[in-house]
């Protein structure tokens, strides 16, 4: 049975303090609007943000201009950002590293998208893979592109002649989260490609099954820098990866970069704002 004693002095309790937590209540709202709003301000920052390379990271391929986007998430205003500066920049060539959307939110009227992709075709040579995300709607995000004339590499790899007359192979992979990664279907094993190689892959921990292949650069994403920095320092955090943005070594020599990409989860980032990143392989 309930006990009326202690009901009533619950009830004279929150009546004698029913100021401070409205109080407290007030202070909680104005909590969460100020972070929405300092969030999203910053998650609308976007950034260009050039990473040199020298020549011998892709040996024999400079000078050359590699645009890296990603992380789009279903942002069309971001994407309209993206392709005005990059009209700019006039990269070489284009990379898309995946999540054109965010997997909870729904894919429709994707006119915007269709004709971003073609204002990049038209700006540079354009090719993209799959992020996490598109597989929840992995048959709209491959419409899209193929409507858009973006080929899709998925477990696919091509050679590419650069502005300067050389071939550099493309090989882009499936996405390590959803297992659907198969080097073995286009790659070779090291000491056996006769190319340089620029790997594309979403994610950047999948460089640990990527050991035993032969690859010069890895571009990936997905970590989004973790979407909140340590204020001031430029220096970022993950629970997702242990290169959370910018360029790291591998063994062996080879470069892994990743981008702290275009989109966000929930609109919101802190001191990590978007980016867009060339990257300027052998260039004075």
């Amino acid at each position: 049975m309930k006990n009326p004693h202690l009901i009533r002095r619950l009830t004279d309790h929150i009546i004698r303090n029913k100021y401070r937590y409205v109080a407290l209540v007030l202070a909680a709202l104005l909590c969460k609007c100020s972070a929405e709003l300092i969030g999203g301000w910053e998650a609308d920052k976007l950034e260009c943000n050039i990473q040199s390379l020298p020549a011998e990271a892709l040996p024999g391929v400079g000078p050359l201009r590699i645009a890296l986007l990603t992380d789009l998430h279903n942002s069309p205003s971001q994407f309209e950002a993206v392709i005005e500066t990059l009209q700019q920049q006039k990269p070489d060539l284009i990379i898309f590293g995946g999540d054109l959307v965010t997997a909870e939110h729904r894919f429709r009227r994707t006119r915007w998208a269709v004709n971003g992709f073609r204002r990049l075709r038209a700006i540079a040579p354009t090719f993209a893979i799959l992020g996490n995300h598109d597989y929840e709607k992995q048959d709209e995000v491959e419409r899209v592109l193929s409507t858009a004339g973006v080929p899709l590499l998925r477990n696919r790899a091509i050679d590419w002649t650069t502005p300067s007359g050389k071939t550099l192979r493309l090989i882009g992979l499936g996405d390590w989260n959803e297992g659907d990664e198969a080097p073995q279907r286009c790659m070779k094993t090291a000491g056996e490609e006769p190319l340089p190689v620029l790997l594309l892959s979403h994610d950047p921990e999948s460089r640990w099954l990527l050991r035993e292949y032969d690859w010069d650069v890895m571009l990936s994403g997905h970590t989004h820098g973790g979407q909140i920095g340590i204020p001031f320092t430029r220096t970022f955090l993950s629970f997702r990866s242990s290169m959370p943005a910018g360029l790291y070594d591998f063994e062996g020599g080879r470069k892994v970069f990743v981008s702290r990409g275009v989109g966000s989860i929930w609109n919101m980032r802190f001191f990590c704002p978007p980016e867009i990143n060339i990257i300027s392989i052998g260039e004075q």
